[in-house]
């Protein structure tokens, strides 16, 4: 197993990205025969509401997570909540999820969008790229 620091965490939208600011955080590679992966999180108690809203979700959620260095592009994860434990100072959550390709998940979604707001040729190659440079609809980490 290989464990590293998480250095930022997000629920990932259709648009956007919703951040759960993190005080503390690993993420760990099982580096099992399912390819599957950690993730723990200890947050602030102020977000309760917008994790329980996620607590029993059927489905898998979409979370982005950015490993080691704020710098690092984010991780797209197919991930299940399996606890969520309130502390003295906080709350503890541990996701299992599976890393997705996020460049190439992101590149058929941005793809996606260009075709079906029309784009085609030289402007679709163009906006494409413009989107991909500018990691459009990604999370971009603020330095405190």
């Amino acid at each position: 197993m290989k464990t590293f620091k998480i250095a930022g965490f997000y629920f990932a939208g259709q648009n956007d990205a919703q951040e759960i600011k993190v005080m503390d955080g690993l993420i760990i590679n099982r580096e099992d025969d399912k390819r599957s992966w950690l993730i723990e999180l200890f947050v602030d108690s102020a977000y309760e509401g917008i994790l329980r809203e996620h607590e029993n979700h059927e489905d898998d959620l979409k979370v982005q997570v950015i490993i080691t260095h704020p710098d690092n592009d984010p991780a797209l994860f197919s991930a299940r909540m399996r606890e969520l434990n309130k502390l003295e100072n906080g709350i503890s959550v541990l996701f299992e999820g599976k890393l997705m390709q996020m460049r190439t998940e992101y590149a058929k979604q941005v793809l996606s969008d260009l075709v079906q707001e029309g784009l085609e040729g030289d402007d679709l190659i163009d906006t494409f790229s413009t989107y991909l440079k500018k990691r459009i609809n990604t999370p971009s980490v603020k330095r405190t």
